[in-house]
């Protein structure tokens, strides 16, 4: 597989579409009535055969590697980044797979640890790989230690805006691994001189192209700004100086020459954001140019929610040279809170949202707005609002992404979060809070995704709860509580997805 990176378009990285599906395989179906539907999805998976953006894909019969390595469906793991080739049936949330591909970012051996950063990081090969809760890791146990230096590890992963690795899976299995005798960097080709410079970097890492190197495919060719993979055979002497001594370089965009995308075609591409200004605009999804429009529509998040390093699904159709997205998918829905701080003890501090109950905020060094970097806002009576991500393991924990010392909604408590479960007419469940959204006070009492007047009776027959699809979790729809000034009644209830 070959996955883009920030800043960088390869081209058969825009066959990251489900063309039947609309949501991820929540919905949606081919126009082929009950023919299956060709496919290419390129994500994180998780086992089941291989369960890839919402569409489980059968993958018995399918030609499977691991980084160019042949192997077998059973070698395949949580976690990997992978890149799927087959069809999609009518019902949009299962498939057969053709190809499955598993890429990784970096091999080798650590050669520092940061296990007092949060969150938690490491260095191998120069690239700055960072840990979170959803981190999948095989033979390498939280939280890390220094007892990582010197350990081979293969990292699967997504490229943020300063080319650090957000892993996604960490393997210390050398049986595991897709080449265990190789060191290998994948990155964008920058500071060469010319074509196929011997001496150029991938991000901050030197490397010096080794006499007699191979560069693959045959009569390929880089330059600054081609995505590549450099190898090296040298261990453990493979970085002497600190400059990585490659023996092969694999040129991404000459092997990945045939997968061009079609203008008009319908595509998807998964991956964190980069270049964001504004919407509605221009940006890039891990390396795709993507364009959002006024028509845009937006699950697990609103277009406000729309920043760099932010991970996204942009479903829409190539133009020639962009996706314009007809929806943005939130990969990990987003959470906002208003409330007031009564405990703060960094790196967390509890926000109570009067109506609901206390909410556990985590910050990072990732956190930005008014209290950025891991630091966090004192007691006070003033209104605090917060942008993040439910963290996983269980309990009420937000992971925050924004910290912010103001408020929207004349600073009126609230809690947005996707549906846990409902009663119809009565309750939803939010964040664990089992809330009362039978009578809101305010006029109109209920909004749509458009900000439109609905009954009760309609919002309760367009939210859905919590749910599996293919054997992956659905969250539920987003929608916003919103609680009368210093009281526990609901004032509004807004569907925001």
């Amino acid at each position: 597989m070959k996955t883009p990176l920030n800043g960088n378009f390869l081209p058969w990285a825009l066959l990251a579409l489900i063309l039947t599906s609309c949501g991820g395989g929540t919905g949606g179906t081919g126009s082929g009535g009950d023919t299956p539907t060709d496919s290419v999805s390129i994500g994180v998976m998780t086992k089941g055969s291989v369960i890839v953006n919402g569409v489980r894909y059968e993958d018995t019969t399918a030609n499977i590697s691991i980084d160019d390595t042949p192997k077998t469906a059973a070698d395949l793991r949580d976690g990997m980044v992978v890149r799927v080739v087959g069809t999609v049936n009518a019902d949009g949330i299962n498939g057969t797979a053709q190809q499955v591909e598993a890429q990784i970012e970096v091999r080798g051996l650590v050669s520092s640890v940061n296990a007092s950063a949060n969150p938690q990081s490491f260095v191998v090969s120069g690239q700055t790989v960072l840990i979170d809760d959803l981190t999948v890791l095989d033979g390498v146990t939280a939280p890390i230690s220094n007892t990582l230096v010197g350990i081979l590890v293969e990292v699967h992963g997504l490229r943020d805006g300063t080319d650090r690795i957000r892993a996604t899976r960490i393997e210390a299995n050398p049986g595991q691994m897709g080449d265990s005798t190789v060191d290998e960097i994948r990155g964008v080709v920058n500071g060469g001189v010319g074509t196929n410079p011997i001496s150029f970097n991938l991000g901050s890492q030197a490397v010096n192209v080794v006499g007699g190197a191979v560069i693959a495919p045959t009569g390929a060719s880089y330059q600054n700004g081609s995505v590549v993979e450099v190898h090296c055979t040298l261990r453990p002497s493979c970085t002497p100086g600190g400059i990585f001594q490659a023996s092969r370089i694999e040129v991404e965009s000459a092997e990945d020459s045939g997968s061009q995308p079609g203008s008009g075609q319908r595509f998807e591409a998964e991956g964190l954001i980069s270049g964001f200004t504004a919407h509605p605009g221009n940006f890039s999804v891990a390396g795709t140019p993507v364009t959002t429009t006024g028509s845009t529509r937006f699950q697990g998040g609103i277009a406000t929610d729309l920043a760099n390093n932010v991970k996204v699904e942009a479903e829409g159709t190539w133009n020639g040279s962009r996706l314009v997205a007809s929806k943005s998918e939130f990969k990990r829905t987003v959470i906002r809170l208003q409330g007031v701080v009564t405990v703060s003890t960094a790196p967390s501090f509890v926000l109570t949202i009067t109506g609901a109950g206390a909410v556990t905020v985590e910050a990072d060094s990732l956190t930005s707005g008014d209290f950025a970097g891991g630091a966090v806002p004192p007691v006070a009576p003033g209104c605090v609002q917060v942008r993040g991500q439910r963290k996983a393991g269980g309990g009420v924990v937000v992971t925050a992404g924004e910290i912010r010392a103001s408020c929207s909604s004349s600073d009126r408590h609230f809690v947005q979060a996707p549906v846990e479960a409902e009663v119809p007419e009565i309750n939803i469940t939010l964040l664990g809070f089992l809330l009362d959204v039978g009578n809101p006070t305010d006029n109109p009492p209920y909004k749509d995704v458009n900000d439109q007047p609905i009954t009760r009776t309609v919002f309760f027959n367009t939210v859905t709860a919590a749910t599996t699809n293919a054997g992956g979790s659905v969250p539920g729809t987003l929608v916003k509580v919103i609680f009368n000034d210093g009281l526990t009644t609901v004032r509004q209830v807004e569907i925001e997805d």
